[in-house]
């Protein structure tokens, strides 16, 4: 039940109550199968007839973290340290709720602990390696997952870790550690498995064997494939709906709500992987931008309108002016908690391409900015990245991959039309690379900004990052990734012809 970027946790151990050993038994092994509100439900009911047993209390907060509660679990995992402060696993299942609450600080204060009761403990490194690396601190971050891949040369996870923050050359160690492995990886896990494959493929691609590169990341995407059913008739269906609803008659009622100076609400839409991360950094650094990151607070404004997915988009030929306008405000209060001193808070999340329509319907203030990248190196950046959460798996296949790209591509062409000119910036990742600066100084005159040359600065900022482009945007601009796809060629004609269209 871990995300795809932390390690797993270890047992708890401790003595529990004779009496209440059968319920604890069975709330284990609903843990076991996968039940785990029924498992909540157990472990609440023992602790409603001994509050005071630690190891409940501990086991609760493996639960609530595995249910993404983290804030419901960090007090039980308190619990459990203040009857036995030496109990490692705790610290760590603290340190993994204070990370997710965004408390690095503290998180890394009880990943140390955990360290300094069991110097060699993996799952302490490799959560450490993963805190520091979320406060920039990428040379750190390498010393920690080399240092558990030293400990454990079976640690897949410190391969996988290790090979999203450095380069191998031909004959790195580590390469042989890693390919060391292969005998073993059918018999691990399925997500053991998936790491291993792209990690083996990054490898193998930094040190230039293009081709078993290739087959490694393959062989990473069949597992994390296997994991997921796509319905890529009814996303086919949504398309062509979203495009019937929103049309320009529809497109055509929004109406201008505030005056000039006032809050500006900042939507990069796009495929992942196509340059919204780096557009966003470079706009971050400048004061009064606030990054916000992948935030779901839009679709999140909507469902509470509308109560399920099923009713959209129809539900929006139900809405009047007012309460499209009415939903603006409602995003707004949303996204300027986290920054009330922003001029212009930055939503980067990709998917919001869908919801051009309702952005400018409800936000008619709102800029849209729409990142673009050569679909090959698009696709294929996505391909090579294993990416956290469920929500992408479309990905770990070159076939739904490039019908994916397609739908997406056919949609901002169906914006383009049916918007006024000038109602979404198309920026290039490869302009970008090309001209920094030419492309920032047109960002900025689009957001109303005047033109600050800290912008080109980015990778100074010390801000969280917390998506797959987290290092690079770390390092100033680099082309490298500019046709990276051509190595692979041979092996993309697939892919390459479902996107012809659109390159």
């Amino acid at each position: 039940m871990q995300r795809s970027d932390n390690p797993d946790l270890p047992a708890i151990c401790g003595d529990a109550d004779t009496s209440l050993q059968p319920r604890l038994e069975a709330a284990a092994r609903m843990v076991q199968g996968g039940q785990l509100e029924e498992a909540l439900s157990a472990y609440r009911g023992v602790l409603a007839v001994r509050p005071d047993l630690p190891l409940a209390h501990a086991n609760l907060g493996f639960v609530l973290s595995a249910l993404d509660r983290h804030a419901e679990a960090e007090p039980h995992f308190r619990r459990m340290l203040d009857a036995h402060p030496c109990e490692v696993p705790a610290w760590l299942g603290l340190a993994t709720s204070l990370q997710k609450q965004a408390r690095l600080g503290e998180a890394e204060v009880a990943l140390r602990q955990a360290l300094a009761l069991k110097p060699d403990c993996v799952p302490a490194m490799l959560g450490l390696g993963i805190c520091v690396r979320s406060q920039s601190r990428l040379d750190e971050a390498r010393e920690w997952f080399e240092h558990a891949a030293r400990t454990d040369p079976a640690c897949v996870d410190a391969y996988y870790l290790l090979s999203t923050l450095r380069h191998f050359r031909h004959g790195d160690p580590m390469i042989a550690r890693c390919e060391a492995l292969q005998a073993r990886v059918a018999a691990m896990p399925a997500l053991q498995q998936v790491r291993h494959g792209f990690a083996l493929g990054k490898m193998y691609e930094d040190a230039g064997r293009f081709d078993d590169a290739f087959a490694a990341y393959a062989n990473g995407n069949r597992a994390r494939a296997s994991q997921f059913v796509l319905d890529e008739s009814g996303e086919d269906g949504l398309l062509w709906r979203t495009c019937e609803v929103f049309d320009r008659a529809l497109l055509a009622q929004a109406r201008a709500r505030v005056a000039a100076g006032d809050r500006v609400p900042v939507f990069i839409v796009g495929m992942p992987r196509s340059g919204t991360t780096l557009i966003e950094q470079i706009l971050a650094t400048l004061p009064g931008v606030h990054g916000a990151g992948e935030s779901s607070d839009l679709w999140d404004v909507l469902l509470e309108r509308i109560g399920t997915p099923d009713r959209w988009p129809e539900a929006a030929h139900g809405f009047s002016t007012a309460a499209w306008l009415e939903l603006g405000d409602a995003y707004l209060q949303r996204a300027w908690q986290r920054a009330p001193q922003a001029t212009h808070v930055v939503n980067k999340l990709p998917l919001n391409y869908r919801h051009v329509g309702a952005i400018r319907l409800m936000l008619p203030q709102a800029r849209i900015i729409h990142a673009q990248r050569d679909p090959m190196d698009v696709c294929w950046s996505c391909y090579t990245r294993l990416f956290d959460g469920d929500n992408l798996a479309y990905t770990y296949d070159l076939g739904s991959l490039g019908r994916y790209y397609a739908r997406y591509a056919r949609q901002v062409r169906h914006w383009h039309a049916a918007l006024p000119p000038g109602s979404m910036l198309d920026v290039r990742y490869e302009d970008i690379v090309a001209d920094t600066e030419g492309v920032a100084r047109e960002m900025l005159a689009f957001l109303g900004l005047q033109w600050d040359a800290r912008c080109l600065e980015f990778h100074r900022n010390t801000r969280v990052v917390d998506t797959a482009s987290r290092a690079q945007v770390r390092r100033p601009i680099y082309a490298s990734s500019v046709g990276r796809w051509k190595k692979f060629e041979p092996h993309l004609r697939e892919l390459l012809e479902l996107v012809a269209d659109f390159r």
